[in-house]
């Protein structure tokens, strides 16, 4: 019979009600070890005012797979995930370990609770000694990945210590190849590769961690029985990605890169806008929708202490929360860029939502014009709409909340191309040859845009020199003979992945890995083949967009929701024109869009503008 059985269940103890209560709760993990149970005590605590303590960060998993613990003496059902960390962290000997933990430490049953105690995250988390972040159990050689991220760490230090700076190394710098050329021996390639899925791993893409890791005054990761302090892990990832290291994923990489620059603003006292922090961490995912507005709360310039549609309070509706957040921003800001978040392409988010308020349940990694993957969308280079400040007024249509905004229509689309969705794209990777993303939809792109035409484009300069500038959004900081080049190397590619993909069909995976070797050194046969860094994070905007035309002979870059017939237009205090699309006498926001020659001001035209209604 289990030692459980027969055991009470677990009451928690409520807080008092005032609303500037500092109390929390403090778990006691008591010592044990193998298949033991799990015995703790919770205690009230009040914050600056308890004993040490580290927090625990983890995923919390399926809860509906639970197991049962002792807590003061009573049972306590809590997460599997959690249950797993906890026999990890608990010492074996007599010592007790004093940690915060989120599913344990707040009556999850208690809406009203949560809420108070996601307001006070920030005083817990930031007053801890250290995070505990737990990414799971050994399995995909982990053991062997943290031993490869110790081993490029170390390999880091020696770099800096000779005068090396890892935000800029690359293996042009001979030391870089001297102290790192190891790597790309094939015999660390195993090595590498569980170095690889370490970094796939499910808590670098969750929106609390954010947060969690931000406001620790230490953090270290653990997984199975190894662990690696959080400087040295970024130190290896940032060497990988840098470097290209074998598997070097860099979408992939980006989750952790806005994790430890989150962390970055947060020690040097860098506060950010509430779009901002929605945006930059849009990518990371939540259980609770609720959560990516909520969890991100402390990193917020002026947090959340406003309106009261926006405290956490875990009985709102979702559509009313992400709606409540539009108008807060809008109602702030001198610019639209709000309407520059990417809309939702496929699956299902909250219902109701006007096309206006941005889906903060979209999680796929898209970058503002112009911007590399991780960036604010507040960073938009561009003014559209001259000097202008936007002029927003708020209104009810068929009991949706609608927007009205002041602009003009320029342009109706009439050709669009393929969406460059990463997620449908064939491999792009062939033993050491790496096709860019854009190489599967360039050909069509370039048909779309008439690139074989002889004419001039709408500016007057030759269409070639537009397209490229329309891939690179206009902002890469080369010369036009360098872009030149880079289309060049573009559409050599693109012939590449014309064939590689027919022949993905027919032939095995080793036979066209020997192919794509062949055809990539005939291709550029005493050629350069490499893009520049400037070009190719340029190309990051390309991704979930497609190129379209449009009546007067503009091309563009719109969102993965344009479609033939869409209107272009330039709306006060947008930095970019706006993809629309007519319902009734109204227009819903398709998303927005980037055309050559129209994002200095060029074709805005104040006297033109009227009352826009977008639901």
């Amino acid at each position: 019979m289990s030692i459980l059985s027969g055991m009470e269940s677990y009451c928690y103890v409520p807080f008092g009600d005032e609303p500037d209560c500092t109390k929390f709760r403090i778990l006691t993990l008591l010592p044990g070890s193998g298949d033991q149970p799990l015995e703790c005590i919770l205690e009230h605590g009040v914050l600056g005012d308890s004993p040490p303590y580290e927090t625990v960060s983890y995923v919390w998993g399926d809860p509906r797979e639970k197991v049962e613990i002792i807590c003061n003496g009573r049972t306590l059902a809590i997460t599997a995930a959690l249950a797993e960390a906890l026999r990890h962290f608990r010492s074996p000997s007599e010592s007790r370990r004093s940690l915060w933990a989120d599913a344990i430490c707040i009556n999850q049953n208690d809406n009203e609770e949560q809420g108070r105690q996601v307001r006070r995250m920030k005083d817990i988390y930031s007053k801890a000694s250290r995070v505990l972040i737990w990414l799971g159990e050994e399995q995909d050689e982990s053991d062997r990945g943290i031993a490869e991220a110790l081993h490029i760490a170390h390999t880091c230090r020696q770099y800096v210590s000779c005068g090396g700076e890892l935000e800029n190394i690359s293996f042009n710098d001979p030391l870089a190849r001297k102290l790192f050329g190891k790597f790309t021996d094939p015999s660390e390639f195993p090595r590498l590769s569980a170095f690889a899925k370490l970094i796939g791993r499910l808590w670098f893409t969750r929106v609390w961690v954010v947060q969690e890791l931000a406001l620790a005054t230490e953090a270290t990761v653990y997984c199975g029985h190894s662990s690696i302090d959080w400087t040295d892990l970024m130190a290896a990832i940032t060497a990988q990605d840098y470097l290209e290291l074998y598997l070097a994923d860099h979408e992939r990489n980006a989750f952790v890169f806005i994790l430890e620059r989150a962390r970055r603003e947060w020690n040097t006292g860098v506060r950010r806008s509430l779009l901002s922090v929605l945006f930059r961490y849009r990518i990371l995912d939540a259980t609770d929708p609720r959560d990516k507005i909520f969890g991100l709360n402390a990193l917020i310039r002026s947090e959340l202490s406003g309106p009261e549609a926006l405290q956490p309070n875990y009985d709102v509706d979702i559509a009313e929360l992400y709606t409540a957040a539009a108008k807060e921003i809008l109602g702030h800001s001198p610019n639209l860029n709000l309407l520059s978040v990417p809309r939702r392409i496929c699956g299902e988010g909250p219902g109701d939502l006007p096309s206006w308020v941005p889906d903060w349940t979209n999680t796929r990694l898209t970058a503002p014009l112009g911007l590399a993957n991780y960036s604010d969308v507040n960073e938009l280079a561009f003014t559209a709409s001259g000097s202008s400040t936007a002029e927003v007024e708020f209104g009810e249509s068929d009991s949706a909340s609608s927007l009205g905004v002041q602009g003009h229509r320029i342009d109706r689309i009439v050709a669009v191309g393929t969406t460059l969705r990463l997620d449908l794209l064939p491999r792009s990777s062939f033993l050491g040859v790496r096709l860019p993303k854009c190489a599967f939809v360039l050909d069509e792109w370039a048909r779309v845009a008439r690139l074989s035409k002889t004419e001039l484009y709408i500016t007057g300069e030759p269409m070639r020199d537009a397209f490229v500038q329309t891939l690179s959004t206009g902002s890469a900081h080369e010369s036009i003979e360098t872009l030149r080049k880079q289309l060049d190397i573009l559409e050599r590619n693109a012939k590449m992945a014309k064939w590689l993909v027919f022949m993905s069909k027919f032939l095995p995976g080793w036979i066209v890995d020997k192919v794509a070797h062949l055809a990539h050194a005939a291709l550029f046969y005493k050629r350069n083949d490499k893009m520049t860094l400037d070009f190719r994070i340029h190309l990051s905007s390309l991704a979930d967009r497609c190129v379209f035309r449009t009546e007067k002979g503009y091309i563009g870059l719109g969102s993965a929701l344009t479609e033939v017939g869409d209107e272009v237009a330039i709306v006060k205090g947008a930095r970019v024109p706006l993809i629309l699309r007519a319902r009734d006498s109204k227009w819903t926001l398709q998303g927005d869009c980037f055309i050559k020659g129209a994002m200095q001001g060029e074709a805005y035209r104040e006297d033109d503008c009227s009352r826009m209604w977008i639901i």
